[in-house]
């Protein structure tokens, strides 16, 4: 491995590798509780593309693998180190433990976090964003911040009574793009479109009622569009301002998954600006 990890274990265990009793493996578990991650602002990332992704951001603390994983990934720990990201093989079950997922890797890192609270300067650098008004399954939640990097958006905006940014299946369903696209939160909704408002942004709302499709907007100014609660949608109270517009659906099905719908609205966007 590039750097030898400090011995935390008990004189019972042989191995030089971190067990589930170390205290570095005891405080990156603390994590999977969103209140700890809150206290510290800091969060887990597990998966060698993910972990790939922190490291490029700068944003890795520490990072945690087994020996076997290490074997096989010299170049990706090497990047690591060379980045001065303190290294620790630790055993498999202490990595299983830190993981959510049924397979994990080996391989998880703490990293600091990525979604702090919007700031009016955030939208005014802003020329392509989307809301997310009280969204509250993470991994949809994840799958529009993947989306919203492959299209070209440069800011997310989880507002309302949205899902913790940093729980790790909304950072597993980003794939890494959490680490490559500008997350905020904010707490109130309306306040947040119009604040975009006053920005100069057209504020686009997700409505599968309206009349107005987008095909009768113009996508090519600053914009934001607006996805709402999986249930409910994007309230009146939530939407005092802002233009509301279906997607047009041409088979039987009454709507779409929020994710599906994220994707549709930035690709026909990122395709207007583009001119194909």
């Amino acid at each position: 491995m590039p750097k030898r990890p400090n011995n935390e274990t008990s004189s019972s265990t042989e191995s030089n590798a971190l067990t589930i009793r170390s205290t570095k493996v005891a405080n990156a578990l603390e994590l999977l509780n969103k209140r700890d991650r809150e206290l510290r602002s800091e969060f887990l990332v597990e998966g060698s593309h993910a972990v790939e992704e922190v490291i490029k951001s700068h944003m890795a603390k520490a990072i945690f693998v087994t020996k076997e994983f290490a074997r096989t990934n010299n170049a990706l720990l090497s990047k690591a180190a060379s980045e001065r990201i303190s290294i620790f093989e630790t055993e498999a079950l202490a990595i299983e433990k830190l993981s959510e997922t049924l397979s994990p890797q080996g391989i998880v890192a703490v990293s600091d976090y990525v979604a702090t609270n919007l700031e009016r300067q955030d939208l005014i650098d802003s020329n392509f964003a989307i809301v997310l008004s009280n969204v509250r399954d993470p991994g949809n939640a994840g799958a529009i911040i993947r989306v919203a990097d492959a299209a070209g958006a440069d800011l997310v905006i989880f507002a309302g009574t949205c899902v913790d940014p940093h729980n790790g299946k909304v950072v597993r369903a980003s794939a890494g793009s959490i680490f490559n696209i500008k997350v905020r939160q904010s707490d109130d909704v309306a306040e947040t479109l119009t604040d975009l408002v006053d920005t100069n942004h057209n504020v686009f709302i997700t409505d599968g009622q309206s009349k107005t499709t987008w095909q009768d907007i113009d996508m090519t100014k600053p914009l934001a569009w607006v996805l709402g609660n999986e249930a409910w949608g994007v309230s009146d109270q939530d939407a005092p301002v802002g233009q509301r517009v279906s997607i047009p659906i041409y088979g039987r099905a009454e709507s779409l998954n929020v994710a599906t719908a994220a994707a549709l609205c930035l690709y026909e966007t990122a395709k207007t600006r583009s001119g194909n």
